[in-house]
């Protein structure tokens, strides 16, 4: 408990996408609407001065994600201090940047990239706000596979797939558009998405029991899924029918029912009412705040630019906000996916 046991690094909110759903750029995003100040954001050596904690800690894994990560202007610098210690390296992008890239990260290895896919070109595209960008995340897989060929080193790479009401009509799809790019393993996540009711108690419970303000929600902030399950049903079927090879890895382990309840009825929690992101996972923002709710960073429990990751993780801060959610969950825990982190 004097360490945490899973680190994520979300080293930049830049973002070269619109994502329709992201709780970041979204139109109601909290990075589109300026809703909260970024400024002073975390250097270089900042990054690398963590890396040695974590490594002195024996950490096995650090999740780099953004944003864009491949944006940050010194990202193979980062990656290739990171593999050096011989942590692996897991990076979740939105995969349209990635020839840039792509003959270095294979000179390391030690990878794992989680390319974010939404369905046909023409549904991605428009989920994602920029034409043209699913052909570019083809192109790039396709210039790392065949480089792949020539080289002693792989990487591993998988396909999320985000199910909203944007991109539910392509799920079944997915199997094969994963195949088309010799991409093996898929996992399906559901979209975050409150009501104002649900947004109003998570803020008033910050603001009661933690005198924080919450900004997070509202970039998620829909009254409904917009999810017609009837129609969901029959695409998912199709994605189980169509997996064969591809592995669906159960990053949330949720049954046809889950769905059903997690896009009809915003008030009831589907899965575990436990987070243990609070007793095993530490993220840590591009301002040097940290937190356990990666999505939802609204309450920071330090700063890394004026603590080491032990003492924040050991902070009185960190101390009171795990006691709370011990007891129970925030309002907003009841459509939440990243409190599965820390259980891969």
């Amino acid at each position: 408990m004097n360490f945490p046991q899973k680190i994520s690094f979300t080293i930049t909110n830049a973002c070269n996408l619109k994502c329709r759903m992201c709780g970041q750029w979204s139109e109601k995003g909290y990075m589109h609407n300026k809703s909260k100040d970024f400024d002073s954001l975390l250097e270089l050596a900042d990054w690398k001065r963590l890396v040695d904690e974590v490594a002195a800690h024996n950490m096995k894994s650090i999740l780099i994600r953004g944003g864009e990560p491949f944006l940050f202007p010194e990202i193979m610098e980062l990656l290739k201090y990171i593999n050096n210690t011989g942590i692996q390296i897991s990076i979740d992008t939105n995969g349209t940047i990635l020839n840039t890239f792509v003959s270095e990260l294979l000179e390391m290895g030690n990878i794992h990239l989680t390319i974010s896919l939404d369905g046909p070109p023409e549904i991605h595209d428009k989920v994602r706000g920029v034409p043209g960008c699913f052909e570019k995340i083809k192109k790039n897989v396709t210039l790392l596979n065949e480089l792949e060929t020539h080289s002693d080193t792989k990487i591993s790479r998988s396909i999320c797939f985000t199910i909203s009401k944007y991109s539910y009509k392509g799920l079944g799809q997915i199997p094969d558009i994963a195949r088309s790019m010799a991409i093996s393993t898929i996992n399906i996540v559901p979209y975050y998405y409150f009501s104002l009711d649900t947004g109003t108690k998570y803020e008033d419970e910050l603001k009661k029991y933690f005198n924080c303000t919450a900004y997070s929600w509202k970039g998620f902030h829909h009254e409904y899924s917009g999810i017609d399950f009837n129609v969901f049903r029959e695409e998912y079927k199709k994605y189980v029918r169509n997996l064969k090879d591809i592995y669906n890895f159960p990053y949330m382990k949720l049954s046809e029912d889950d769905y059903r309840v997690w896009f009809q009825d915003t008030s009831t929690l589907v899965g575990s009412t436990a987070c243990m992101n609070i007793e095993n996972l530490i993220d840590i923002q591009p301002t040097g705040e940290a937190n356990f709710c990666v999505d939802f960073p609204d309450y920071s429990i330090g700063n890394v630019k004026t603590s080491s990751v032990k003492n924040i993780w050991t902070s009185a801060r960190a101390s009171r906000f795990r006691e709370y959610r011990r007891k129970k969950p925030f309002a907003i825990c009841h459509r939440c996916g990243a409190k599965y982190m820390s259980e891969i």
